[in-house]
């Protein structure tokens, strides 16, 4: 891949920079690469560049000068500071240009997934009353109807019909103060209509700098991002990367196999993403050639489970100083979109290490992490209680949405929404969202906790989902099983709560097989237990 590596005193330079944030991170990167023209961004969907060409990769060169027309195309819109613009794209290097286009006038990119509902995406578009939404013809498409044709008052363009002009006059940088909002991005949904979180200039940038400092990589590094390229963790992957020096790779198809062989095509030695994707790469990929030069996993939001760990730690290679050695680490990073860029918990798994069920690690350095009662007392290690946490990555708040922002808020903590325990050597344990829970009459279900026990005990699995259902007026905890080939669930309800029993665990009322297919998932690959639960609720009203 060449020299690109911004070398690792400039990286601490910069990382020191009081200005350095979220809506110049371009600017730096331009001005302390040892090589703009180098290839930094590769995208599986190709990306058109300046001149309107289909390009298989851009160097920093060549994304500075997309940018800068798009942002003199935005500012001939009278797009100008503080003015919101919906982005709503299939799954690209799209998302970061426009981000990136936008934020140099000073105006906030309000990236939305382009696998979102048309309905909920104007829905959330609309609390952020944008002045302009940018879409493609298959978000056009998808949004047909759904506008309001009095309410909607903003203007609507596509990027498949426009080239913006390079003779447009690109206007200077717009200079952010560290408060000034650069990003609205979205929550999972996973509980109700997704939420419209702020991202500011330097909050942003705060676990980023973290990563500078500490970036272990080498001439022959390469990212492979398998994030949905809207979410806000994949902005800062890209912005870590032109800073750093190291190539970047955007995936569109998340999927196990596409992310597989992506690896091999790019020589990926670092692979981002979601929970989802890496258990559907342990579960699925662990012959492929292509991951054999991984040297890190990097999991994003929810802990990934330890069974999935497993798997891939056993593949591809990390550095011991500057020699090779079998097996890969894996990096749990643990937060969500309103805590900030690169999680706040921190766990890493090497080969022949097996961490305890759930354990999310440590807090990081710039986070102060608690678990609360619901009066906002401390909780006592061991004692399980909400996750949160005070620091400045933490959001500003949800955009036009104070009662939720305060609601949010425990103690001058941020609630996660995670239900979480600490040991006494203050390591964090996840063990459900707070919603999820399931109260029965022999215990406290947490699901997510209850998952992890029977993936690592029964090795017929492949996954699980544990829901709460109703019957006759009680609440029972079911657990839904993906099985691999060739294997039934005649017995497994009995040995599941046995090993339970054994764990001091409530038992499970009922367990059922289900296609993969069937759970219901979000845009970002999160199962939505609200759904199952009210599938469940529904079939309680269907039988009285």
């Amino acid at each position: 891949m060449g020299t690109t590596l911004v070398p690792s005193h400039v990286r601490h330079a910069i990382a020191a920079e009081p200005t350095l944030g979220g809506g110049n991170a371009l600017e730096v990167a331009l001005r302390v690469s040892p090589d703009i023209h180098a290839p930094y961004l590769y995208a599986e969907l190709r990306i058109r560049d300046a001149h309107g060409v289909p390009r298989d990769w851009l160097s920093l060169a060549d994304l500075a000068e997309l940018v800068y027309a798009w942002s003199a195309w935005y500012a001939d819109r009278g797009v100008g500071p503080r003015d919101r613009v919906g982005v709503y794209l299939r799954d690209s290097a799209d998302d970061l240009v426009h981000y990136l286009a936008l934020s140099r006038l000073g105006a906030i990119a309000v990236l939305v997934n382009g696998e979102m509902e048309a309905g909920i995406a104007l829905t959330h578009l609309r609390q952020t009353a944008p002045v302009g939404l940018q879409t493609d013809a298959i978000g056009l498409e998808r949004l047909g109807g759904a506008f309001e044709a009095e309410g909607d008052s903003f203007w609507v363009s596509s990027t498949d019909a426009t080239v913006p002009s390079r003779d447009l006059p690109v206007p200077a940088p717009f200079r952010h103060a560290p408060g000034d909002p650069v990003l609205i991005c979205h929550t999972s949904g996973t509980t109700g209509t997704p939420k419209p979180v702020i991202w500011a200039h330097a909050q942003m940038m705060v676990g980023i700098r973290a990563h500078l400092t500490g970036f272990r990589d080498h001439s022959q590094s390469l990212i492979l991002s398998a994030l949905p390229q809207s979410h806000g963790s994949a902005i800062g992957y890209a912005l870590l990367a032109m800073l750093s020096g190291v190539p970047l790779a955007l995936m569109s198809d998340r999927s196990g196999s596409a992310v597989a062989a992506a690896a091999g095509r790019y020589g990926a030695t670092i692979v981002v993403g979601f929970a989802v994707t890496l258990a559907e790469l342990a579960l699925r990929e662990t012959d492929a050639p292509g991951l054999d030069l991984v040297e890190r996993w990097v999991s994003i939001g929810d802990a990934s489970h330890r069974a999935h760990i497993a798997r891939l730690v056993e593949r591809g290679q990390h550095r011991v100083g500057a020699e090779p050695v079998p097996g890969s680490m894996f990096v749990d990073g643990f937060g969500s979109s309103e805590l900030g860029w690169g999680g706040v918990l921190g766990l890493i798994t090497i080969p022949g290490v097996v961490p305890p069920h759930r354990c999310l690690g440590v807090a990081q350095p710039f986070a102060e992490v608690a678990v609360l009662r619901p009066d906002g007392t401390p909780a006592e290690a061991g004692e399980v209680g909400l996750l949160g946490v005070k620091g400045p990555t933490v959001t500003p708040g949800y955009w036009n949405d104070s009662d939720k922002t305060y609601r949010s808020l425990l103690n001058g903590y941020w609630l996660s929404g995670d239900l979480v325990f600490r040991d006494r050597a203050d390591r964090f344990y996840h063990v459900d969202r707070s919603l999820d829970a399931i109260h029965t009459a022999a215990g406290t279900v947490y699901s997510v906790l209850t998952e992890e026990i029977l993936l690592a005990h029964l090795p017929e699995l492949d996954d699980c989902v544990v829901v709460a259902s109703e019957q006759d007026g009680e609440v029972r905890a079911v657990v839904l099983v993906h099985l691999r080939d060739g294997h039934g669930t005649e017995g497994m309800l009995d040995r599941a709560n046995k090993i339970l029993s054994g764990l001091d665990k409530p038992p499970l009322a009922e367990l059922r097989s289900a296609e993969q297919e069937s759970i219901p998932v979000g845009v970002t690959g999160k199962v939505l237990k609200r759904r199952l639960r009210e599938a469940y609720a529904a079939a309680a009203v269907h039988r009285c």
